[in-house]
């Protein structure tokens, strides 16, 4: 009898990827504020992701507060800010779906990012007892090399926890990544909208629509049968 397998993305989709961010700026904010006598810097970097920054906040925060500031500085701070332990908690309906699910299916999780960093979360959270299997996709080569939607993470998870004929479904946030495999490969796509994200939740790419939408989790069974 074939199978129903469910996989779930982590950051924005079962937590609020912006609380680890938050979380990273108050450990750098801590070791800047005892190490050079700097205050205020976790704030600066705070304000600069509320605003839309991303890739530019170490850089923009530490220039405004130590102009003299070198690489080494800002390499500092970038791995504080991976090897920190995040204080961070599931939404509400992540905790829901992963108990749900968990009982009826076998679950799985596809995670972009630096391994080390999606390792810490998923302590964090506490959540790693529910997956069949895990693919922390920066684990599997060079950076970024296997990020969603290369097709690697996906094949990893039907080789590990399925059989032929079997359903999967893929439930995340990011429609410029998530959905592409997905769909290629004959997957349901399942969209969470969440009320903040740290990626633009309508940034499609072609192929990269998903099938369907929802506002919870705890809308899944409505879409699955389950």
């Amino acid at each position: 009898m074939s199978k129903v397998h469910v996989v779930f993305d982590l950051d924005d989709t079962l937590y609020p990827e912006h609380e680890h961010a938050y979380s990273g700026f108050r450990a750098i904010g801590r070791h800047a504020a005892e190490v050079w006598g700097i205050e205020g810097l976790a704030q600066d970097m705070i304000d600069l992701l509320d605003k839309g920054h991303l890739g530019a906040v170490f850089k923009l925060s530490i220039a405004a507060r130590m102009p003299d500031h070198t690489d080494d500085h800002i390499a500092e701070l970038r791995e504080i800010y991976r090897s920190h332990q995040p204080d961070i908690a599931l939404y509400e309906d992540g905790r829901w779906a992963l108990e749900h699910y968990a009982a009826r299916a076998e679950l799985g999780l596809i995670t972009d990012g630096h391994a080390g960093v999606q390792a810490k979360k998923i302590e964090a959270l506490d959540i790693a007892s529910y997956f069949r299997e895990m693919v922390l996709t920066g684990s599997l080569g060079a950076p970024r090399e296997f990020h969603k939607p290369h097709p690697r993470a996906y094949q990893i998870i039907e080789a590990r926890i399925g059989a032929p004929g079997d359903r999967y479904v893929y439930v995340g946030d990011n429609p410029a990544k998530d959905f592409v495999t997905p769909n290629a490969r004959g997957w349901t796509s399942v969209q969470v909208l969440r009320e903040r994200n740290i990626h633009d939740p309508k940034a499609v790419v072609d192929g990269g629509c998903p099938q369907h939408c929802v506002r919870s989790l705890r809308e899944l069974p409505d879409i699955l049968g389950f």
